[in-house]
C-alpha cells in the first residue's frame, strides 16, 4: 500500500470497507499504468492510443471499480433500511379517546407563538405531547416542515439513541470508503482525457455482465462470495447464464481484475 493510498483509507474503521477502498485505489492505480504503458507504445497511433485506451477503460477497469466499491454500496444500503427501520410509532386508530387527546394537545399547541412553540416542544419530557404531534402533519400543529423534522430526530434521537449512534457511525464510515471510490474515479477519468459530463455517459455503459441463474421459476443474480439476489429486468436483459464462475470471469474482465487485485 502507498502513502498516498494509506492516507485516504486510515479514516476507515471498518476493516472489510477499507480493503473495498484499498482496491478501488488499487483498480485506478492500475489503469494508470496501463495508460501509461498505452501512450507510450510508438507501434500506436494516436487515435489507437485514444481507441485501446477507451476499450480497456470500459471493459475492464471501470466494471473493475463498481465491482470494489460493491460492499461500500451494501454498506450505504443496510445503514439506510436501518434507520428506515427507527421511527416513531404509530397510534391505535381504534382509541377514540386517545385520538381525542391528541388534537386537542395539536389545538394547544397551535394556539402558541412561534417561539414559544418550538421551545415548549422541543423542552418537553411528555411524550404524549410529541406523539400527539408527530401522528399528524405538522400544519395541524402550526410546524413548519423543517421545525416538524427537528422535532422528530430529536424524538428518535431520545428514544433510540445508542441505535442511532450505531447507524450514523456506519454511515459515516461508508461515506469516507465512498470517498476513496470517488478519488479512484476521478484518477480513472484523468487518464481517460473526459471531461466530467462525457465520463459520465461513458461511465454508465461500463458495467458488468449480470451472472444469471434459474431457482425454480426465479431467475437469481450470482454475486460471488455473497447471496443470490433476485434478478431485475435489466438485469434479466442483461445477463448470460454462465456455466462457472470461470467463463463468467472470461467475459468480465473488469471482476477479473478486481478478483486478482
Amino acid at each position: 500500500m502507498n502513502i498516498r493510498t494509506q492516507q485516504i483509507v486510515s479514516r476507515i474503521n471498518n476493516d472489510a470497507l477499507r480493503q473495498a477502498a484499498t482496491l478501488c485505489l488499487d483498480v485506478a492505480h492500475r489503469f494508470g499504468q496501463r495508460a501509461a504503458s498505452i501512450n507510450g507504445d510508438p507501434s500506436f497511433t494516436k487515435v489507437g492510443r485514444e481507441k485501446v485506451l477507451m476499450e480497456e477503460a470500459a471493459k475492464t477497469y471501470l466494471p473493475g471499480l463498481k465491482v470494489a466499491f460493491a460492499p461500500i454500496a451494501k454498506a450505504f444500503a443496510d445503514a439506510k433500511t436501518a434507520r428506515a427501520a427507527i421511527s416513531i410509532p404509530a397510534p391505535d386508530p381504534s382509541n377514540i379517546a386517545a385520538a381525542l387527546e391528541r388534537q386537542e394537545i395539536r389545538a394547544m399547541v397551535r394556539a402558541m407563538s412561534p417561539n414559544e412553540r418550538m421551545s415548549f416542544l422541543m423542552g418537553t419530557v411528555d411524550e404524549r405531547i410529541v406523539d400527539a404531534v408527530l401522528s399528524a402533519p405538522g400544519v395541524l400543529s402550526g410546524l413548519l416542515d423543517e421545525q416538524f423534522g427537528q422535532l422528530r430526530d430529536q424524538a428518535v434521537e431520545r428514544r433510540f439513541g445508542d441505535r442511532v449512534a450505531e447507524i450514523r457511525e456506519a454511515e459515516e464510515t461508508a461515506e469516507a470508503a465512498q470517498a476513496a471510490m470517488l478519488v479512484a474515479r476521478n484518477d480513472i477519468r484523468a487518464a481517460t482525457g473526459l471531461d466530467e459530463r462525457a465520463f459520465d455517459r461513458f461511465e454508465k455503459k461500463a458495467v458488468i455482465t449480470p451472472w444469471l441463474v434459474k431457482e425454480g421459476d426465479r431467475v437469481v443474480k450470482v454475486v460471488p462470495g455473497s447471496t443470490y439476489p433476485a434478478a431485475t429486468a435489466d438485469e434479466i436483459a442483461l445477463g448470460k447464464f454462465y456455466a462457472n464462475k470461470d467463463e463468467y470471469l472470461a467475459d468480465n474482465p473488469g471482476a477479473r481484475l478486481a478478483a486478482a487485485a
